[in-house]
């Protein structure tokens, strides 16, 4: 079982250890992208099996990220009974962990190729070189932009974050009449005002503002994974100022090379006709291509022990069955080992449909331990499914008949 929970900013440096490890890191790997994204998505995060995990909620349907940490080395037949309920769905996959994942899992998976979201990873010194007749376009925007306007670059620190805001909402304006998707405008909107509350905090955030007669016309954020990975995941332009955005662009490649970048992923285009225009003709080095992969494993038949543990004496282990889930406790469910275990147990209960508590071997329950199988029980039948205690003797069974819910829950022998 994946232990998912909440995180924040200072959980980025555990997370950039595993991300690290990833030939392909995509857009939506970025630390600030799912700091962004967190609250919107529901985004929750769990690390199991040398692997960093996240998964997210569009409406009621839930969505798995592409796990982050050393591919290769994962036997990816073993993590995924353990760790991977069937029929989960994951959301933007790279190519290279999807090939991966065709020949360890075969037709365990399904994939459908997501356009839209493919990255473009740049050549910094293609782009900032500008040679050959494909880039006579963008040369020509350049040189009439650097002709017309009499231009300075800024770095981005503090002192201008109020003044970038304002650029920024109006820059989201005017693309009311350029970008048919504005909801993922606003949602842009929303990471980059997050990232600037939190510039120092993010740590590896940087980027420059292009000023005409003093006035903020462009600007490019970047954010460093390490030491070869770089993101753009912010660049706007007041259209206005024709071959600004070019400009913007080209020194933005010329910068990042000197600081030792060669490549730079520039994001997906989100569909968007006019923004997929722009970005092709940058002429990427390659497209980080993803997919949507659905986990449908076709040995139903197999009982999975997903998880065993012992906590302050109690011996808990999970089973799960596609929708089914028992849960094995053994030893004694005192009040010191009802609170280590019991968001491992709640947790272990999402999205299962019917559930058995077997308590063969289970000397003593506590109040804590039976406020436990309480809460399990109103947490299954919410989800709509069905609850039931088998083995239950001894002091536990008195604890049930003398607190009525002998007659609540549904009991086997």
């Amino acid at each position: 079982m994946i232990d998912f929970q909440d995180f924040g900013i200072e959980d980025n440096a555990r997370y950039s250890e595993y991300l690290k490890f990833c030939l392909q890191v995509p857009s939506n790997g970025s630390p600030l992208i799912a700091l962004g994204y967190k609250k919107k998505l529901k985004l929750l995060r769990g690390y199991a099996a040398n692997l960093c995990w996240h998964k997210f909620f569009i409406g009621d349907n839930e969505f798995w990220a592409a796990p982050v940490g050393d591919w290769d080395e994962i036997n990816w037949r073993k993590v995924f009974p353990e760790y991977v309920p069937a029929d989960t769905t994951f959301f933007a996959v790279p190519e290279y962990l999807v090939n991966i994942w065709r020949r360890e899992l075969g037709d365990d998976i399904s994939v459908e190729e997501q356009r839209d979201n493919w990255d473009y990873i740049l050549h910094l010194d293609r782009l900032k070189n500008l040679e050959g007749k494909k880039f006579k376009s963008t040369r020509n925007a350049i040189n009439a932009f650097e002709k017309n306007y009499n231009c300075t670059i800024e770095e981005i620190t503090p002192k201008i974050f109020d003044e970038l805001k304002a650029f920024q909402a109006g820059a989201e304006e005017n693309l009311q009449e350029r970008v048919d998707n504005l909801v993922e405008a606003e949602e842009d909107d929303d990471i980059f005002n997050f990232a600037l509350n939190h510039w120092d905090e993010l740590k590896n955030l940087f980027g420059f503002v292009v000023r005409v007669d003093g006035q903020i016309v462009a600007y490019v954020i970047d954010e460093r994974i390490d030491e070869v990975t770089l993101i753009s995941p912010f660049a706007k332009a007041d259209y206005n100022f024709k071959g600004v955005n070019q400009f913007a662009y080209r020194y933005d490649a010329k910068i990042n090379l000197e600081r030792g970048f060669f490549t730079e992923n520039i994001m997906d285009d989100v569909g968007e006709e006019n923004l997929r225009s722009f970005k092709e003709h940058l002429y990427p080095l390659v497209m980080l291509k993803k997919f949507i992969v659905t986990y449908e494993p076709s040995d139903a038949e197999v009982l999975l022990v997903t998880e065993t543990r012992e906590e302050c004496g109690l011996k808990i282990s999970f089973e799960r069955l596609e929708k089914s889930l028992t849960i094995s406790l053994s030893g004694k469910f005192n009040t010191d080992a009802a609170n280590q275990s019991r968001e491992n147990i709640l947790t272990a209960l999402d999205g299962a449909e019917k559930v058995l508590f077997d308590l063969n071997g289970l000397e003593y329950i506590s109040a804590d331990g039976f406020r436990i199988l309480v809460v399990a029980f109103k947490q299954v039948k919410a989800q709509g499914g069905s609850m039931t205690i088998k083995n239950v003797g001894g002091q536990v069974r008195e604890v049930l008949d003398m607190t009525g819910f002998a007659q609540i829950f549904n009991l086997e022998d």
